[in-house]
């Protein structure tokens, strides 16, 4: 089906996909891209070396005239990703097309931008779950009917953990809970401690709902703490930000949760997005398709990397008019340890 570029060619359709991308990555709610940021290579493949993030030795002191000594450095083992071809296609059907073209060109235009922006939406939405994945598991694992990937990155497996004592009862300490993974967390990291405790919903209802978080009213009768209060008395007894992730996506028709809710995530810092140093637990590598360096798709070089989008039409009886996305990308664990999963319901 050759490429149709009437009112859309490929830069075009390509920049809009950007721009959708940049969106959906910056909405209210939450991605996970903060904790594994989008960064952007000009290949099929990432390479990198499996590291401990956290402090760092402090220098010693150098005598005069003599050389520095040599401190310790990242791991020397190196590892290689493949990355993943994620694609969708969405037709504008015979029927759909016979109703378009009594309308103008740009009432046209902008439903092939819909799909465009759909097809954006749709593969995002397939790598914040693998965020998901990475972040619950300390690994890649997807299991389809045409596509298979076990990526382990080496998360130590004192890293995934059930609570002793549920959060389920109300009596449970849910503060010296929190101080005992924290704890467990730094001592996987060099001491660093984590930025964020990211809780699924059904977490954050039992968490809120323990005995002392209650305020205790005129008369001896109690209330729940508020949300803000809660939040504020965690940050005050020195343990890291609550922040309550409760994303959803379509599989299949099924709603599916990208992070489990019954389950609290200790991770590092949470950074912008696009940050292209990626963050202390790893980041979400693009690369380049081999659709992007087609002559006649007519993208720049530097522009290859990343989700790119034409437009395709078959001048045949019964044919459609498609718009195609597509895409190479993982999110990879440079530093696996550098987030820790909980089961607390």
């Amino acid at each position: 089906m050759p490429l149709w570029t009437d009112l859309i060619d490929a830069v075009e359709a390509t920049g809009i996909a950007r721009d959708e991308q940049y969106l959906i990555e910056q909405q209210k709610g939450g991605t996970l891209a903060r904790y594994l940021p989008n960064v952007f290579v000009d290949s099929t493949y990432v390479e990198f070396f499996p590291g401990v993030s956290g402090l760092v030795d402090v220098a010693r002191y150098r005598a005069f005239n003599a050389p520095p000594e040599v401190g310790k450095g990242a791991s020397v083992s190196r590892k290689t990703i493949t990355l993943p071809p994620i694609s969708r296609t969405e037709p504008i059907d015979e029927m759909t097309q016979s109703q378009l073209a009594r309308l103008s060109d740009d009432r046209v235009r902008k439903s092939i931008e819909a799909a465009i922006r759909r097809n954006v939406q749709a593969i995002s939405m397939r790598q914040e779950l693998t965020r998901g994945i990475l972040i619950e598991q300390g690994k890649v694992v997807v299991d389809t009917d045409n596509f298979w990937i076990n990526d382990d990155f080496g998360r130590n497996a004192a890293l995934t953990v059930t609570a002793a004592s549920l959060w389920s009862t109300a009596g449970v300490d849910r503060l010296t809970a929190l101080n005992s993974w924290v704890t467990t967390y730094a001592s996987y990291n060099n001491g660093a401690t984590p930025g964020k405790i990211v809780m699924g919903a059904s977490a954050w209802a039992a968490f809120s709902s323990g005995s002392q978080f209650s305020t205790v009213l005129a008369g001896g009768a109690t209330r729940p703490g508020s949300k803000a209060e809660i939040t504020a008395y965690v940050e005050a007894q020195g343990l890291p930000p609550i922040e309550v992730y409760d994303r959803s996506v379509s599989v299949e028709g099924v709603t599916t949760k990208v992070l489990s809710s019954n389950k609290i995530y200790l991770l590092p810092e949470p950074v912008d997005p696009m940050d292209e140093n990626g963050s202390l637990l790893g980041a979400t590598y693009w690369g380049r398709t081999v659709s992007a360096g087609f002559e006649s798709w007519s993208i720049e070089p530097d522009e290859q990397p990343g989700i790119v989008c034409g437009v395709f039409r078959e001048e045949s009886v019964g044919s459609a008019i498609e718009v195609q996305g597509d895409s190479l990308g993982e999110p990879v664990a440079v530093n696996a340890n550098a987030s820790m999963t909980v089961t607390v319901v």
